[in-house]
């Protein structure tokens, strides 16, 4: 039997934090009960009914049926998940057995499952785990070697795959998968998944990416900035098709440390001949 964990899915659909805080510090407010009044009851400190109620943290399974009688909450009004589910009423009851699980119930069920179980079971089942959307669900809750033991046979099918995995693997692993996409004609790629891949990626192949995208104006480019060479920002900011003068000032605070004097001439030019059009 295996142990469980204080967050939880149904269905591949992971309990929604912000639902759960909300409906604790309603219950709480209702009742007329300060978070260390509540802590008290529960047998927590303050700090966690604070952690739960901001939403850094869910309550321990173990912990849910003491809040619903205190706060007069029906449990799974709690935690935001219809009442069919013959797995979430395993888990509930403490009798949901691993061994037994698919890779599937595995994965939607992995925010709940204590970490050494988790891992020894997806190891045991890896074989059966055949695309990315399945690895998307586990990544957060087992290792970096096990997440990259199964990427490697594994073809990303679209850059939104890769971006939700990179914080889980190697820069190498990352930059693999990128590879893989690149190999399609059909490989799109704009500023905001661009910049979401920068901590993950090498300079040089989140240059090699820059070429791909055309931002639509040049506010747009801060975040993707720090993570570029200064030529490759230049060519970046050159492919801007046109540019307003509101665009240059405010873009111009936080981006003129990444780019060349050449290229703030060319963007003047580029207003004054858009201005005179």
């Amino acid at each position: 039997m295996m142990v469980l964990r204080n967050k939880g899915q149904e269905d591949g659909k992971m309990f929604d934090v912000d639902h759960v805080s909300k409906m604790l510090k309603n219950g709480r407010i209702k009742k007329n009960l300060t978070q260390s009044e509540l802590a008290d009851r529960i047998g927590v400190t303050y700090q966690a009914v604070s952690n739960w109620e901001r939403g850094n943290a869910l309550p321990d399974i173990s912990n849910l049926p003491r809040i619903c009688e205190i706060l007069s909450i029906d449990l799974y009004d709690l935690i935001g998940v219809s009442k069919s589910g013959e797995s979430m009423d395993e888990i509930l009851s403490g009798t949901f057995e691993i061994e037994k699980a698919t890779i599937k119930q595995i994965a939607s069920l992995a925010p709940m499952i204590a970490p050494e179980d988790l891992s020894s079971a997806v190891r045991a089942k890896q074989s059966d785990i055949s695309d990315f959307s399945i690895l998307v669900k586990l990544a957060p809750f087992i290792e970096e070697d096990l997440v990259e033991e199964i990427g490697k046979r594994l073809d990303p099918s679209n850059i939104g795959e890769v971006v939700a995995l990179s914080p889980f693997v190697s820069k190498d692993m990352c930059e693999a998968w990128i590879e893989k996409l690149e190999e399609n004609d059909d490989f799109n790629l704009d500023v905001g998944l661009l910049s979401a891949l920068g901590p993950y990626l090498p300079q040089e192949k989140m240059d090699h990416l820059s070429e791909r995208v055309v931002p639509d104006t040049l506010i747009v480019l801060d975040a993707v900035a720090p993570f570029l060479s200064q030529n490759a920002f230049d060519n970046l900011v050159d492919r801007l098709e046109s540019i307003t003068e509101d665009d240059y000032m405010i873009g111009m605070e936080c981006l003129s440390p990444f780019m060349s004097k050449d290229t703030m001439k060319r963007l003047i030019r580029k207003i004054v001949y858009d201005h005179d059009e």
